[in-house]
């Protein structure tokens, strides 16, 4: 869109039978617009690097997200296809295209930091572990 915008005040520049002055403004223009295209081409590829990475990181074991943002894990695969375990018992082949991120694995909690908690709800019961059920 902004190419768009850049390009149609280079055409106006140009087409206009006055000078504005200085040819200086037609090549900042220009040069804009080149490097818009450029960086949009870098981030592209970087990006692109990027899901290459994800995909190599796939190996049997793996929670792995799709494109369609089905989460399972991988139990088999080749160089094309990867078989993802979606419930236990079953299997789906996927295209490892369809691979979108590999899931990394919670850092596990420090058990120190739930033991206050635990604490604090014996002293707010008395006590009590048992609880009444009040539903009826």
């Amino acid at each position: 869109m902004l190419a768009h915008h850049l390009a149609s005040t280079l055409l106006a520049t140009g087409s206009s039978g006055k000078s504005s002055g200085s040819p200086y403004g037609t090549l900042v223009l220009l040069a804009l617009v080149v490097l818009v295209v450029v960086m949009f081409s870098r981030s592209q590829r970087s990006k692109q690097r990027r899901m290459l990475e994800q995909r190599k990181a796939i190996t049997v074991g793996v929670e792995v997200v799709t494109t369609a943002g089905l989460i399972a894990n991988v139990v088999d695969m080749d160089d094309e296809t990867v078989t993802l375990e979606i419930a236990p018992g079953v299997h789906s082949r996927f295209l490892r295209q369809a691979v979108v991120r590999v899931v990394e694995p919670p850092a596990p909690d420090d058990p120190a930091e739930h033991e206050p908690e635990a604490d604090a709800e014996s002293e707010a019961t008395g006590g009590d572990d048992t609880t009444t059920d009040h539903t009826s």
